[in-house]
């Protein structure tokens, strides 16, 4: 699916099973966002790219969410075919990219940001720094939301960094304009998201 020129890359374990999702965002700039568990979601990438009618030597930029493993398992493959698009990290999360990728961060980012795009919106919890990005109506989550196609969950808290700051987080998202949700983990809203965020945040109760 895809909405406002941003197109879903959703990788799967044996070819079967869901995992995660990357997207690909068409504008000025041709924005890659995540890049999957490993050498596969790279070819995911590609294929996806070579659908659009795109080359990876189109893409202008990488944007990482977070430094969790299946978020950034296809950077290198993707950058050992040698094209030279910029990655882009949370300027605190920058580090922890590099070190788990070989990979420099190219732009650090800070929350309130302009790129691609896109509007930088720091969100921590599910990782200290993680991010997540505004376009339009189209908000892309990385992990600090998770999605059924109705209603949204909170990050999982097996995998969360601090569960308390990661459902502040959700909350500082109702004060964003949008009506797509477009998630990491699960299915992606594609109608009514900001109503099923204010949902979630009055079952999540607390202050």
């Amino acid at each position: 699916m895809t909405v406002e020129n941003i197109h879903v890359v959703q990788h799967r374990i044996a070819g079967l099973l869901p995992v995660v999702n990357s997207f690909v965002a068409e504008g000025e700039d041709l924005v890659l966002i995540d890049t999957g568990l490993n050498d596969g979601s790279a070819r995911n990438i590609l294929r996806k790219l070579e659908a659009l009618n795109h080359k990876l030597s189109d893409v202008d930029l990488c944007i990482i969410t977070h430094a969790h493993r299946d978020h950034i398992g296809g950077i290198k493959a993707l950058k050992a075919l040698g094209e030279p698009f910029l990655i882009a990290a949370h300027d605190a999360e920058a580090d922890d990219i590099e070190k788990a990728t070989g990979l420099e961060v190219d732009l650090r980012l800070i929350d309130g940001q302009s790129i691609g795009g896109f509007t930088v919106i720091y969100l921590p919890g599910h990782t200290l720094w993680s991010l997540a990005l505004l376009r339009g109506g189209s908000l892309i989550t990385g992990d600090a939301l998770n999605g059924d196609g109705r209603e949204l969950k909170g990050p999982n808290s097996l995998f969360s960094k601090n569960r308390d700051i990661a459902e502040a987080s959700v909350r500082h998202l109702a004060n964003f304009e949008f009506d797509r949700v477009l998630v990491s983990h699960g299915t992606i809203i594609y109608k009514g998201g900001k109503d099923a965020l204010l949902r979630l945040i009055e079952q999540m109760g607390g202050p």
